[in-house]
C-alpha cells in the first residue's frame, strides 16, 4: 500500500500471493482510513490475472451491498503487476509524479525447509505453494534474482539474504522507486526481520525500522524494546509474541 500526501494509497501483492487473492487488503484500508483521507485512493497489484478479476468483482459487490462506501468505485482499483519485472509504469497514470507515500506487501516469504518442517498439513494440502514458498535468490536467472537490487552491488549472499527473504529486496526497490515515506511488509519471523532490517539499513531512505509482534500493538509505550542492528542503527520492537 501507499500513500501519498497522507491520503492516497496503494497495496502490491507479490508473485504467487496472488492466485487466491480477493483484494480483502485493499477494501479493507479503503474502510479504515476514507472517513479520514476522503481524497483516499488505493491501488492493488497482483500477478493474477484471475485474482485481479477476482478483487474487482468483490470490489463492486460489496458497493452494491452498502458494505463499501460508493467513493470506493473511483478510489481503490486492481491492475497486473509483477514484483520481480515491475518499473512503475503501472504506477504512472495514477499520480502527479509525486510517487506513494506508503508501500504494503505481504509476500511469500517462508523457505523450502521450513514449508516441508514446519507449515501446517492444512495450509500445504489447500495453499498454493507459490503464495508461501518463493523462488530461490540462488538458483534465479541474474535477470530476476535479487542480485540486481541487492545494496551496494552486493550479491544476494553477501547482502546476508537466505531463502524465503527472496522478495523483500524486490519490494523494497520499488518502495524507493515510488518514493514511499513508509513500506510496511511481512515477515516469517525475528530471524526473517532482522535480516529485512540490515537490508533496509543500507539505505539511508528508511530512518526508522520497526518490528510488530502480533498481540499489545495498541498499547502506548508498553510492550516495547529496542534492539540494536548490525548497522548500528537502532530498531525498536513494538508488542509481544513470537511473530
Amino acid at each position: 500500500m501507499s500513500i501519498r500526501r497522507g491520503y492516497a494509497s496503494s497495496a502490491f501483492s507479490a508473485r504467487g500471493e496472488s492466485h487466491y487473492s480477493t483484494g480483502c487488503i485493499s477494501l479493507l484500508l479503503h474502510t479504515l482510513l476514507s472517513p479520514t483521507y476522503p481524497s483516499l485512493h488505493i491501488l492493488g497489484i497482483d500477478i493474477s490475472s484471475k485474482a485481479i478479476a477476482l478483487a474487482r468483482h468483490n470490489l463492486a459487490h460489496n458497493i452494491q451491498k452498502g458494505l463499501l462506501s460508493r467513493s470506493a468505485r473511483e478510489q481503490v482499483r486492481f491492475d497486473e503487476g509483477d514484483v520481480f519485472g515491475f518499473d512503475g509504469a503501472v504506477l504512472g497514470d495514477d499520480g502527479d509524479g509525486e510517487g506513494w507515500d506508503v508501500v504494503v506487501a505481504n509476500p511469500p516469504y517462508i523457505s523450502p525447509r521450513s514449508f516441508a518442517k514446519d507449515t501446517e498439513r492444512s495450509v500445504r494440502n489447500w495453499e498454493p505453494k507459490e503464495a508461501l514458498v518463493p523462488p530461490s535468490p540462488f538458483s534465479a536467472s541474474p535477470s530476476s534474482s535479487p542480485t540486481s537490487v541487492a545494496p551496494a552491488g552486493k550479491t544476494t549472499e553477501q547482502a546476508g539474504l537466505e531463502e524465503g527473504d527472496t522478495f523483500y529486496p524486490f519490494i523494497l526497490a520499488i518502495a524507493e522507486k515510488v518514493n514511499a515515506k513508509i513500506v510496511a511488509m511481512e515477515v516469517a519471523d525475528m530471524g526473517q526481520a532482522k535480516r529485512v532490517a540490515a537490508l533496509m539499513g543500507q539505505s539511508r531512505r528508511w530512518a526508522r525500522r520497526e518490528f510488530w509482534r502480533d498481540k499489545n500493538l495498541g498499547l502506548k509505550g508498553q510492550w516495547q524494546e529496542v534492539l540494536k542492528a548490525e548497522d548500528g542503527g537502532e530498531v525498536v520492537i513494538r508488542g509481544e509474541g513470537n511473530g
